[in-house]
């Protein structure tokens, strides 16, 4: 099996159910369905040198994983798919702000 290209983002619409990589927090594609209209269930790959049947003193056994799918508005919030930025902390000491907090009930520190 190949990899496939992940698309744009735009090629989705917010409706649409997508399977997700939520290590490489990218969109693998569009969830197929079976014959009795349920969806697939697409199992990860497994490593090299891994085997189903293993099982060691102390290990636990192998479990197949699955991808996570969902809507792609769904899958965009959870997994933060379109790189949405953290807004950068501040690095205010207690001094600083303190004086501010008093003063005012609800304030956001301007730079």
């Amino acid at each position: 099996m190949t990899d496939p290209v992940p698309p744009s983002p735009q090629s989705y619409r917010d409706d649409d159910l997508v399977y997700v990589d939520p290590e490489t927090r990218t969109v693998i594609g569009r969830v197929e369905w079976t014959k009795n209209d349920r969806p697939k269930a697409l199992p990860y790959r497994q490593p090299a040198g891994t085997t189903e049947g293993k099982k060691g003193a102390g290990r636990r056994p192998f479990v197949r994983k699955y991808f996570p799918w969902g809507t792609y508005r769904s899958m965009r919030r959870v997994y933060k798919l379109e790189g949405k930025v953290k807004e950068p902390e501040s690095n205010r000491n207690l001094d600083e702000v303190l004086p501010k907090a008093l003063n005012e009930t609800y304030w956001k520190w301007e730079n």
